[in-house]
């Protein structure tokens, strides 16, 4: 019998729905003879709950609290208990961070759009001046397109430059003139309190302030859709993903094609490599093209669970090959599987395999 601590998750997500992958996880684990220990990470005494345990899992979201806590908690349990965790720090310390993700997968020679990345707004202002527009403006944090937007000519490239290095922003999104009659009174409110008391404006979802770099990336014309690839393990769960209606953006429209023919192995392929090069234990891509190559836009290790348990089957590849050779055949697994199911599947296998190190005689 194997004891795995579990942090309680649940999160409303962007599309309307609820999901919490630990109800999955306790009923799993009772079902298959093994105890599920539910802990809370936010009290004291933590660390002594984690005693007699072997694993500790927790699916935390990607908004700054509880984004922030949990990578900083799971990288301190992993690297000061030795305990497997799932995610680990291999899966996570890149988490809704699009400047690590860049320099990650330069540095792992993973095929990318060309991004540039400036840290002083001198180098940044004269690159606005000849750069070929549009651009693909984003900041460091977001999901479902959130924080990622066109930049059309120098003049919008150069106010968000100014912006980014002076007061930064939590958001892209620029205040026209026209606004709600009930957002104008909201703002007169808060301006009012802050006059009277000092009391800062209540703060939107998004509160990490982006400030001090500029990141874009070359807009790849002709995509109308992108290719979600998710790899958990030995298995690639796909699906087509088209833009909002007069959009350039796919991630967080709804618009979800699930038919695996219409897959694009290459992306399938490109997925694997990526999982296996960066050692993830759990990998969400994003795919796009240039001129038929395809290339990888952002990961994740978190996702929308459902989306995942709607593809009709998954691809395997043999262990050990070359998961970019267009050469070695992919598998097709037909039947839906939930991701929460192969999280646990393949953590359960990991402690298993650590618990059997650990009595090994010296």
């Amino acid at each position: 019998m194997l004891r795995i601590a579990i942090q309680h998750d649940k999160q409303a997500l962007m599309s309307g729905r609820q999901q919490s992958f630990s109800t999955r996880w306790h009923e799993r684990l009772a079902s298959a003879g093994h105890e599920a220990r539910r802990v809370d990470a936010f009290k004291p005494g933590f660390f002594a709950s984690l005693e007699g345990c072997d694993g500790f899992m927790w699916w935390f979201a990607h908004l700054p609290y509880p984004r922030n806590f949990g990578k900083r908690l799971l990288q301190a349990v992993e690297h000061g208990t030795g305990l497997p965790v799932f995610p680990n720090t291999r899966t996570i310390w890149h988490f809704d961070d699009k400047l690590a993700q860049q320099y990650l997968l330069e540095a792992a020679r993973i095929p990318v759009p060309e991004t540039r990345i400036f840290w002083t707004a001198k180098a940044a202002h004269a690159f606005c001046q000849t750069a070929t527009y549009p651009l693909v403006l984003k900041l460091a944090s977001g999901i479902t397109s959130e924080n990622v937007v066109l930049v059309r000519n120098a003049a919008e490239a150069q106010y968000w430059v100014s912006r980014l290095f002076e007061r930064g922003a939590v958001t892209l999104k620029r205040r026209g003139l026209a606004v709600h009659p009930r957002t104008m009174a909201q703002r007169v409110t808060d301006a009012a309190s802050h006059l009277l008391s000092g009391a800062m404006p209540a703060l939107g979802r998004r509160t990490d302030l982006q400030k001090g770099y500029f990141l874009v990336q070359e807009f790849l014309a002709g995509n109308a859709f992108d290719t979600r690839v998710t790899v958990i393990g030995n298995r690639a769960f796909a699906f087509r993903r088209f833009n909002r209606p007069d959009d350039f953006r796919a991630s967080g429209s709804g618009l979800i094609d699930w038919n695996p023919a219409d897959v694009a192995l290459d992306a399938v392929r490109l997925a694997f490599h990526v999982a296996r090069v960066l050692g993830t234990q759990s990998l969400a891509v994003d795919v796009l093209r240039r001129d038929g190559q395809a290339l990888l836009n952002e990961i994740s290790y978190y996702y929308e669970g459902w989306a995942v348990h709607e593809c009709p089957g998954h691809w395997t590849i043999a262990p050990g090959a070359g998961a970019d050779d267009p050469v070695v055949p992919l598998r097709w697994v037909d039947g839906k599987m939930a991701p929460e199911d192969a999280i646990l599947e393949d953590f359960l296998a990991e402690v298993a395999m650590a618990r059997s190190r650990a009595q090994e005689p010296p």
